[in-house]
């Protein structure tokens, strides 16, 4: 019996050691990448889930990417060389209970078309079991996106007034950000909507598109004229 205990003990101890606290939202990410621009990024956020201070180390995985292109990441301590595939002892993450830092994918197309699946890997140091790991596609769906959402595009764009989206039966908001990052405003998601851009300044944006299970769909370009 004791040796039953022992063991029942020594088994719900691994597991809370082996809880993933921490998390990347969203995990998933599609852009397309106009090749004329310097760069495009996909911007996600890690969070620490757990009661404690915890240090982190990301490692970048390059899948595929077109001969000529660059990736690169940037977290809350620096934007980082081509070269860099992950942090260290000197630059990892240090995030407190409920603390976030973004961890945000640029690509750079040098002006060539193109495609590019990077993936970024977050593990806590010091504990390979509290680990995570996004996947970010440039010109390229993931596989579990249906034919629909491969095809789902916005116009008119560029555009003045406002923009549509062809139909998506799942999409529940359209969020807007600018190039940082910042969102500027959400819509609710109907078919035939318009959403309104009149006042918004000359310039590139974001659009990230949600269904209704709260996850990314895709994020698309905006150009206001």
């Amino acid at each position: 019996m004791k040796q039953i205990l022992l063991s029942l003990i020594l088994l719900t101890s691994w597991s809370l050691n082996a809880q993933v606290t921490l998390s990347l939202s969203p995990d998933v990410i599609e852009m397309d990448v106009d090749p004329l621009q310097f760069e495009t990024v996909a911007h996600s956020w890690l969070t620490n889930t757990s009661d404690e201070t915890k240090t982190f180390r990301w490692f970048r995985i390059v899948e595929s990417i077109t001969t000529g292109w660059e990736s690169a990441i940037c977290d809350m301590n620096a934007c980082y060389s081509t070269t860099v595939d992950s942090t260290d002892e000197n630059t990892d993450v240090v995030l407190g209970p409920g603390d976030s830092t973004m961890i945000d994918v640029h690509v750079r197309p040098a002006g060539l078309e193109g495609d590019a699946h990077i993936k970024v890997r977050v593990m806590e140091v010091g504990n390979a079991d509290n680990i995570i790991e996004g996947n970010y596609f440039f010109n390229q769906t993931s596989s579990s996106q249906d034919f629909n959402r491969v095809n789902l595009k916005l116009y008119p764009n560029p555009t003045r007034d406002y923009f549509q989206l062809t139909d998506y039966t799942d999409l529940d908001q359209v969020i807007l950000y600018n190039l940082v990052g910042r969102e500027l405003r959400r819509f609710n998601a109907f078919p035939g909507s318009k959403f309104a851009v009149t006042d918004l300044t000359r310039g590139m944006y974001l659009v990230r598109l949600v269904d209704n299970r709260r996850r990314v769909v895709k994020t698309l370009r905006l150009n206001k004229r």
